[in-house]
């Protein structure tokens, strides 16, 4: 009996898990039909030509600019803040006075001293007028003379004195941020504020000695800043250092920059292009078209198939590119994408090979306009 029970358990097992594994392998291969009939989504993409055209090689470097003239502005001399003649980034002439220190000793030292001279002028014309009657003698006149030149000196130093403590702008410029006030006593040599001419700026930077054939005086350079991007200036090279650094084989280089509408300042940073001689006929893309990966940069064409249904369809193809330089948006393309072909610029993260797209229909570079 016991048996017969257990034969009969084991039978309504079997069947029972006969048909789960059957309907788990039929839903799987049910699965598998479906992903392998549903068609293939289309993505859309913006595309736009691969152009052709003449590239002029550069070379590249980062500078530092600094203005033509620029100081801390600073006296000579000690003593008290009397007078404030200017405000925090105000414009300045050359020559206009910035700051003037507390002159009152200088002053009842001067009227002394100039009181000292008179005496001294009076006592050297009574012994010219006693020497031409030979009341006194020659030496008793150079005497007279010498004292009279010791005050004339001293009178004059204390003029020098007073003028010191009246500090003035060394050259035109536009002040910074005032960093001394009323009543406050001056330091020899300590800031009162900054000066700068903004009119024209100067760019240091380095080029390596292989390229100091291009790198010459008055040779045409372009720079661009983070602070204005995309926008371009122009100048010009001012100096070569004539010394090569020995450990790191680059040369310095100076630069100047036209700078009438004040954009550029002092202290930031620069890109520098110097244009190389000749041109080049290259292939270019937009910097956007290019997927950048460790196995190897790629971009996606566009391609034309013919369908089944004997319509047509555009797949993603993709290719690997070689590289070049990379200017104003664009970039150099070696090998790879041939002159005219479509190449994807948006949306090639959710592509692959093969993959199906369309143009989107707001993007100005349509098919049709680039055919």
């Amino acid at each position: 009996m016991r048996a017969k029970r257990m034969i009969i358990m084991l039978v309504a097992s079997g069947v029972v898990f006969g048909g789960v594994f059957g309907f788990v392998s039929f839903r799987n291969t049910m699965i598998k039909q479906f992903f392998a009939t549903m068609p293939k989504p289309v993505i859309t993409v913006t595309a736009a030509k691969a152009g052709q055209g003449e590239w002029r090689s550069v070379v590249p470097a980062v500078g530092t600019l600094q203005a033509v003239n620029g100081v801390d502005i600073s006296g000579s001399m000690a003593g008290l803040v009397k007078d404030i003649a200017f405000q925090s980034g105000q414009e300045v002439k050359r020559g206009q006075v910035l700051l003037r220190l507390d002159t009152d000793v200088e002053q009842s030292d001067l009227r002394s001293a100039q009181a000292e001279q008179e005496l001294a002028r009076t006592s050297f014309d009574r012994s010219a007028a006693l020497l031409r009657s030979n009341t006194v003698s020659v030496s008793a006149l150079e005497k007279a003379e010498a004292e009279l030149k010791v005050k004339q000196a001293k009178v004059a130093g204390l003029h020098a004195q007073i003028a010191k403590k009246s500090i003035l702008a060394p050259f035109d410029g536009a002040l910074g941020v005032r960093k001394v006030d009323l009543g406050q006593y001056l330091q020899p040599g300590q800031t009162i504020v900054n000066l700068q001419d903004l009119s024209l700026m100067l760019c240091d930077f380095t080029v390596s000695q292989k390229d100091l054939a291009v790198v010459t005086v008055g040779e045409v350079v372009r720079m661009t800043t983070d602070a204005w991007p995309g926008q371009m200036f122009e100048g010009s090279i001012a100096a070569i250092e004539p010394l090569v650094e020995a450990k790191t084989g680059m040369v310095g280089v100076q630069a100047r920059f036209p700078n009438t509408q004040r954009n550029l300042r002092p202290g930031m940073f620069a890109k520098i292009e110097v244009a190389r001689p000749g041109a080049d006929l290259v292939v270019t893309v937009p910097n956007s078209a290019v997927a950048y990966n460790l196995h190897g940069d790629a971009v996606f064409l566009v391609r034309e198939e013919t369908g089944a249904d004997g319509k047509t369809v555009r797949k993603a193809e993709r290719a690997v590119v070689e590289l070049g330089e990379r200017r104003d948006g664009m970039v150099v393309i070696k090998k790879g994408v041939a002159p005219g072909d479509l190449v994807v610029t948006s949306g090639q993260v959710k592509l692959e090979n093969g993959s199906l797209i369309q143009l989107a229909a707001e993007d100005p570079l349509k098919v049709s306009a680039l055919r």
